[in-house]
């Protein structure tokens, strides 16, 4: 992961003109939504990637009735004791 490229995507925008390119700096409220969506976005793959090879290695058949099923609650991160 390139890290200067990883904070300019995060904090400036690129804005395309017939005379070239303009960077402009986002506002702190544009740029932690920005971080927000890409961590979501990581989270939302993993579980994805967790999940299929936890089926691929029970043996999964996407046609069986049979499944497990994996529960993610939003906020049970939150209590001392899960």
């Amino acid at each position: 992961c390139d890290v200067d490229l990883l904070l300019a995507t995060l904090c400036t925008r690129s804005i395309q003109t017939r005379e070239g390119n303009i960077i402009k700096a986002l506002d702190c409220n544009a740029a932690v939504a920005g971080r927000d969506a890409l961590a979501k976005t990581v989270y939302a793959r993993l579980f994805d990637w967790l999940v299929d090879k936890i089926n691929r290695s029970v043996g999964q058949d996407i046609n069986s009735p049979m499944q497990i099923g994996v529960l993610d609650i939003y906020g049970f991160e939150c209590f001392k004791d899960n």
